[in-house]
């Protein structure tokens, strides 16, 4: 998984839709600043994008 979201070898642009109350959830924790290293919405959502795709690889789901 890519550590640096502007040095990708091939980007790809993503555009997701969401909940306002997930949103929100974000903003909140994006503005607490202890559970996170990035300032951005779509940083966080890249990583959590990241997060659960190892976590599936280690949950033994069959990969396409």
């Amino acid at each position: 998984m890519s550590k640096n979201p502007r040095r990708f070898a091939e980007p790809v642009r993503l555009i997701v839709s969401v909940e306002a109350e997930v949103v929100a959830a974000i903003d909140k924790l994006m503005s607490q600043g202890r559970y996170h290293g990035h300032r951005n919405r779509a940083e966080f959502v890249r990583r959590a994008i990241e997060r659960e795709l190892t976590r599936l690889k280690t949950d033994d789901y069959p990969s396409p």
